[in-house]
Formats: C-alpha cells, sequence, structure tokens
C-alpha cells in the first residue's frame, strides 16, 4: 500500500489537520480544508471511492460535503462512493449539508450514489473496495464512539485518542501505526508524547506522529525517539 499524509498537524496549528489517503484511493478523515489540498497538489479526487472516519468531530468530517459535491455535481460521477464511520456519520453528513446551505436529505439520497456503513461497536469489515477494515473503538474523551482501524492487517492509525485498550490492540496487530500524539503529555481524549515513547518501547514497532500540536512536534524532533517517525504533511512510506 502506497500511504500518504495529507495533514499531520491539529487545528491551530500551521500544517494541515490529520487525515491520512492510501493508494490514492481510501482516505482517513476529511478536515477541514483537505479537499482544496488534494486539488492544490494535483491528486485526482475521482479516485477516491473509499471514506472512513474515527470520529464525528469537525475536524474530520467538515470537507466531506464538499468532495461529494465535486464528485457528483462537478465531476457528474455516477460510481459509487462508501463511507465508514461512527453510528450517526449519515446524520452528520445531513446535518453538515444543511449548515453549508447545500442538498438536503432528499436531494443528497436522488443525485449521490453513496453507501453509508456505520460501526455500532468494534468489527471487521471484509472487502471493502478490496480493502479489509477494522475497526477499534478507542477513547476520544466524551466523544463517543470514537475508532481506530487496522487497514489490510498491515497499517494502523489511531485517529484522536488518549492511551487505551483499543491503541494497544492496534499497535500489536499492525506493522506500522498512525498515532495521535496531540501533546507532550497525554490525557483523556489524546496521546502525548509519554504515551509515544511507551508504545515505541513496548512494542518495537514503527510509530508515524500524527494530529500534532506546533510545540508536539518540535519536542519529538529533540528527543529523536527510536522507532518514532515526525514527519511533515505529504509524507509518503510504503507498507
Amino acid at each position: 500500500m502506497n500511504v500518504e499524509l495529507v495533514g499531520t498537524g491539529a487545528m491551530y496549528t500551521q500544517y494541515n489537520s490529520a487525515c491520512t489517503l492510501i493508494n490514492d484511493e481510501l482516505i482517513i478523515d476529511m478536515p477541514n480544508g483537505t479537499f482544496k489540498q488534494l486539488l492544490k497538489t494535483g491528486h485526482n479526487v475521482k479516485k477516491i471511492k473509499t471514506i472512513v472516519v474515527t470520529h464525528l468531530h469537525g475536524d474530520h468530517t467538515a470537507d466531506i460535503p464538499f468532495f461529494l459535491k465535486h464528485i457528483f455535481n462537478i465531476e457528474k460521477s455516477k460510481e459509487l462512493i462508501t463511507i465508514i464511520g461512527p453510528m450517526g456519520i449519515e446524520n452528520k453528513l445531513i446535518e453538515l449539508f444543511a449548515a453549508y446551505k447545500f442538498e438536503n436529505k432528499s436531494e443528497i439520497e436522488t443525485n449521490f450514489n453513496i453507501k453509508f456503513i456505520e460501526i455500532n461497536e468494534s468489527m471487521e469489515l471484509k472487502d471493502i473496495n478490496s480493502y479489509n477494515i477494522q475497526a477499534i473503538e478507542v477513547s476520544h474523551g466524551v466523544e463517543k464512539p470514537a475508532y481506530g482501524y487496522i487497514i489490510n492487517n498491515k497499517l494502523g492509525l489511531t485517529g484522536d485518542t488518549g492511551i487505551c485498550i483499543g491503541v494497544e490492540k492496534i499497535m500489536q496487530n499492525s506493522s506500522i501505526m498512525v498515532a495521535d500524539a496531540s501533546f507532550i503529555e497525554g490525557d483523556y481524549s489524546h496521546m502525548g508524547i509519554d504515551n509515544i515513547e511507551y508504545l515505541a518501547n513496548k512494542y518495537n514497532h514503527t510509530i508515524i506522529t500524527t494530529h500534532l500540536r506546533d510545540n508536539t512536534r518540535e519536542e519529538l524532533l529533540i528527543r529523536n525517539i527510536e522507532n518514532v517517525i515526525v514527519e511533515e504533511d505529504w509524507y509518503k512510506f510504503q507498507i
């Protein structure tokens, strides 16, 4: 799999918000600004057939309506887009469309070819546009449910989360994990450098940090922790 970190930052940082693109066709979260950044960098957004959402916060869902309008209204595509996320993802997007003064629910159902798969517990989805996607519940404070994912039994993604059993399960069952590393010290909503160092030492697997605050990024670069990669937006790797 070819993996590209579209964004490695968080809100209120100089980097794009956390977002990961796989083989140019599956994307994990679509924060505000993502769609414009993909167009700006010459990506063929028509290749994206699967959107996987970690949780329903706006900084992980805000650009999905813009993407869908482009695909179905501008490109006039008839191909299916599959959207996977926690229970409530369909209603969340209908609310976003309404907030943006876009199509209503009936118009979306009539004019857009979308399949929603709502996750109500940790589960494995097989052969979703040729991908196996395992959803694992994680702990993102009061935002429940929130999920991390394992793609094709290789790539782990924590989404936004504090350290928890779900994170360790993702780490154990993936070769590389793209992990929330928001803070210097983690809390119940986001992991910190202390949590990343613990995971790197315990499992001896590669961790690629994302959702970074600017000061956290700087501190991680100074500490240079073994098995922990700190990169900027558009970092690419293969797995």
